[in-house]
């Protein structure tokens, strides 16, 4: 699914080029640099730079999924696929295991309305 998505974003140019995530060639590295050069920038023009850090380690947690499905209906993602999204992100549990030993779980309850 994320194949198909991915393709469908780069037919109709939806992820723009700052869009660092889940792109090839491209990942929080490629974003730092990026960052980094247009600080330089900045300052070799006597410009001010300010930059604002978020943690956004747990962004899955606290995402709100019914923007989220909206959001892609908005941008073409409508109909069944936006219907089994909707599906997948209802009422599931779901965890990250760190190490090989899963009986310390902790599960995360999606519930859209």
């Amino acid at each position: 699914m994320y194949n198909r998505l991915l393709r469908f974003f780069k037919k109709f140019k939806i992820l723009t080029d700052e869009q660092n995530g889940f792109r090839d060639n491209k990942s929080t590295t490629t974003a730092c640099h990026t960052f980094i050069e247009q600080v330089q920038q900045a300052l070799d023009n006597n410009l001010h730079a300010v930059g604002i850090f978020l943690d956004l380690a747990k962004a899955y947690d606290v995402l709100n999924h019914d923007i989220l499905l909206y959001k892609l209906e908005s941008y073409g993602v409508r109909g069944i696929l936006n219907t089994w999204l909707k599906s997948y992100l209802s009422g599931r549990s779901q965890y990250v295991s760190l190490t090989q030993i899963d009986n310390n779980k902790n599960y995360i309850n999606i519930h859209l309305h």
